[in-house]
């Protein structure tokens, strides 16, 4: 008799996991997937699907186990872009599947525990502390003696409750900032490294490990979110050396096994400090979501190492000869940030989209809609992802789009780059009358 396809159980079913659930199924395997929404697009997707809100670990468990009994050959569980490790391994202990064990964990989803690790391990991190006052916070600025400083929640991510802090003034309304978002209360105080920042995705197979994810991050713009901290979208291939990637694969990798991770992935955000080299900043212990892993690395190296995750989480084997780059091709991702207010028009989406070197375009909101502050990544409003045979001529296209498409909110228009070109508060491009 022949053996049912293994199926995986991929937590979340948005547009984020969407690209796991089909790719999963894509090398033969059975999905189930389960979202607190039950319009998630990937509820609809997956082979065996059900509108439960992951965070409910018994429920999950509980239709997992009459799965099982209805003979669904259910034997792994993952996600892509939920930062949910705890969830990840409690799911995968309860079964005896491969994942994360508890102290992984904690340590990934709790940002002081993950700069203590690394500390104990030799891994390079800036200087933290957590903190609970402002007193506290200048006594540290005195003694780090840095220019600017980071304060976060330790326990949230998407740069939820993270700014920049510059001056004196800057403290008391960023520590509030902070407390706002966190959860349990606990607010983490960082030195802020001015320096080449790179998002790495690591693969940890035993003794062995890749490193096939690796972009070069880009804030160019981003003062008209000052003193919130915003990405916009990435480069690859880097810009970084040979000698310089193969050193921050290197920390990524060790930073990974200083986590615990044996068998799975690693995301991480590394600086590369100008006097002390490159430094962790955060790693998680997913896949990233976006754009990283579903588009930019196939499109500019060839590889989808989404499926050696994959594998990993249904006990397979994997083979890191296949994470070897294919060919390479320049590839970045930007977004739309629009200030609040009504959005009354858009022009331009159409042309963008056509274009043959426009290989994704999303835009979050309709006509009508009301714009929230950014005050974090998830207040962004739309992405494009362009490829090109050159950096200079992808630099030029990334100007094409932002130069084409605009969006008319409270009579005024624009053009969705962020810019430091206009006065006030927040700072946007304006684009035409």
């Amino acid at each position: 008799m022949t053996e049912k396809p293994k199926a995986l159980l991929v937590l979340g079913a948005g547009s984020d996991q969407l690209f796991m659930i089909r790719t999963a199924q894509s090398m033969g395997y059975q999905t189930v997937a389960v979202d607190a929404n039950p319009a998630a697009p990937g509820l609809k997707v997956a082979d065996h699907a059900q509108p439960i809100d992951f965070s409910n670990i018994e429920g999950v468990i509980r239709y997992c186990e009459q799965l099982l009994a209805d003979g669904v050959n259910l034997a792994g569980v993952s996600t892509m872009g939920s930062d949910i490790p705890h969830i990840v391994a409690a799911i995968a202990q309860h079964f005896g599947w491969p994942g994360p064990d508890t102290q992984t964990a904690r340590w990934a989803s709790h940002k002081f525990a993950m700069k203590q690790r690394f500390k104990q391990m030799g891994i390079p991190v800036p200087r933290y502390a957590l903190v609970d006052s402002e007193a506290a916070i200048l006594a540290l600025w005195q003694q780090w003696h840095c220019d600017k400083l980071i304060i976060k929640p330790t326990d949230r991510a998407g740069s939820r409750g993270v700014r920049v802090i510059q001056q004196q003034a800057d403290i008391a309304p960023a520590l509030a900032h902070a407390r706002s978002f966190s959860l349990n209360g606990e607010i983490l105080l960082e030195e802020f490294i001015d320096g080449p920042q790179i998002s790495t995705e690591s693969i940890i197979a035993g003794d062995q490990a890749a490193t096939p994810g690796f972009a070069d991050r880009v804030y160019e713009g981003m003062e008209c979110f000052w003193p919130n901290i915003m990405e916009n979208g990435g480069w690859l291939p880097t810009r970084q050396s040979p000698s310089a990637k193969a050193e921050i694969s290197a920390l990524a990798e060790r930073a990974a096994r200083a986590l615990g991770i044996v068998q799975g992935v690693a995301k991480g955000d590394i600086v590369v400090c100008p006097q002390r080299g490159p430094m962790v900043i955060e790693m998680a212990v997913r896949l990233s979501g976006g754009d990283f892993s579903a588009s930019l690395v196939p499109l500019s190296c060839g590889i989808n190492y989404v499926k050696t995750v994959i594998d990993i989480a249904l006990g397979e084997q994997i083979h890191l000869d296949d994470l070897i780059p294919k060919h390479n091709l320049w590839v970045a991702n930007r977004y739309f940030f629009l200030p609040p207010g009504t959005l009354e028009a858009i022009e331009g989406l159409d042309w963008a989209e056509a274009q043959p070197f426009c290989k994704k375009l999303e835009f979050y909101a309709g006509v009508g809609a009301k714009l929230p502050p950014i005050l974090s990544h998830a207040n962004r409003t739309g992405v494009f992802v362009l490829t090109a045979d050159s950096q200079a001529l992808l630099a030029q296209q990334i100007e094409q789009v932002y130069g084409r498409t605009r969006f008319k909110i409270n009579g005024q228009w624009y053009s969705g780059r962020p810019t430091a070109m206009q006065d006030g508060p927040l700072k946007f491009a304006h684009q035409g009358e």
